[in-house]
């Protein structure tokens, strides 16, 4: 599998090259600790909702937006991946830490679906909850740092797992949605995995299919086992947790899916048996473009099963693609060593 990984700059060190372009260097920590301060800053400004608030508003519920027209032109990987990080966000929760009392962010991934500040992710990063955080917001923050407030949900399928939020800004560059991806097509994938930040992969679609969520119980929502079937493209183009709610693309940037989540096709051994566990295989599933424009439906709450708000998952099946890591500040425990 080709990975090709793209990072981008922060700090003001800017290698130029010959031609007089610049690349863009990522500094994961630094990166962090930007987001994590403009964040403070904006919580003692009082300009941030509590994830308790806008969990509230993640039930079935369409708006009508106007998008972007498709684009045509095939661009080479470097300027594709260029293009992707002016429209991909980290959107993720400050929260305070029950392990240090500190604040820290925790990021997933999102993308703009609207100049107007309309932005895409995953429900699940907005549902999932962490019983040992009492205090956590959400915020959004782009490739420069940038962070600003999420305002509000405007728009979500529990289905599907997808919603819209309307954030605090302007003027921003929207990718396109595409429907029709077809199995053997290249894709591209921008997110955060386990908080490297931006990280650019490439593969293929290898299948579409239909699910519900109780088909993996993926999220054990109240309203998952009366869901209807949802189009979902597995693909070859690496992600991992963070990557939730992150843009899968075509040659051109036009959004053709969303990363939703990835099953284990291995087995583990059974408790009690001396045995390894077999072979596993990671199947990447991203949520078709087409589950997409459903958001776009204003009257959606009335097309669908589900229109109840979602309720935090008790057990996931499936590996979660947003998660809280470990706080830097707390020792671990010393598992062994390596001879």
């Amino acid at each position: 599998m080709k990975v090709l990984v793209f990072l981008l700059l922060l700090g003001a060190a800017i290698p130029v090259f010959a031609n007089g372009s610049t690349r863009f260097v990522v500094d994961a920590d630094a990166y962090t600790a930007q987001v994590r301060h403009a964040g403070e800053k904006l919580l003692r400004a009082h300009k941030l909702l509590s994830l308790e608030t806008l969990r509230a508003e993640v039930h079935t519920s369409g708006v009508a937006l106007s998008l972007t027209p498709l684009w045509h032109e095939k661009l080479e990987a470097p300027d594709l991946c260029e293009r992707l990080r002016e429209s991909t966000f980290a959107v993720g929760s400050l929260y305070r830490c029950p392990d240090c009392g500190g604040w820290h962010f925790s990021g997933s991934s999102g993308f703009v679906i609207n100049e107007n500040g309309i932005i895409c992710t995953c429900c699940h990063v907005l549902i999932e909850e962490d019983p040992q955080i009492k205090e956590s917001y959400l915020v959004a923050a782009d490739s420069a740092g940038h962070v600003v407030p999420v305002k509000s949900v405007l728009a979500a399928d529990t289905d599907a797992d997808c919603c819209l939020l309307k954030i605090e800004a302007n003027g921003l560059k929207p990718l396109p949605l595409r429907t029709g991806a077809r199995a053997g097509e290249s894709v591209y994938c921008l997110s955060h995995p386990g908080g490297y930040y931006f990280m650019f992969t490439q593969g293929i679609i290898s299948r579409l299919n239909r699910r519900t969520n109780a088909d993996h119980a993926e999220h054990n929502h109240e309203a998952a086992a009366g869901g209807r079937p949802v189009v979902m493209l597995n693909i070859t183009a690496e992600f991992a947790p963070g990557s939730s709610g992150a843009p899968v693309v075509d040659s051109s940037g036009n959004v053709v899916g969303q990363v939703a989540s990835i099953a284990d096709a291995g087995e583990t051994a059974e408790e009690g048996e001396n045995q390894a566990a077999a072979p596993s295989v990671p199947v990447r599933f991203c949520t078709a473009t087409e589950e997409l424009l459903r958001l776009l439906n204003p009257n959606l709450a009335k097309d669908s099963r589900s229109s109840a708000p979602l309720r935090p998952p008790k057990k996931n099946k499936v590996k979660k693609l947003s998660q809280r890591p470990v706080c830097p500040l707390v020792k671990l425990p010393q598992l062994g060593t390596v001879q």
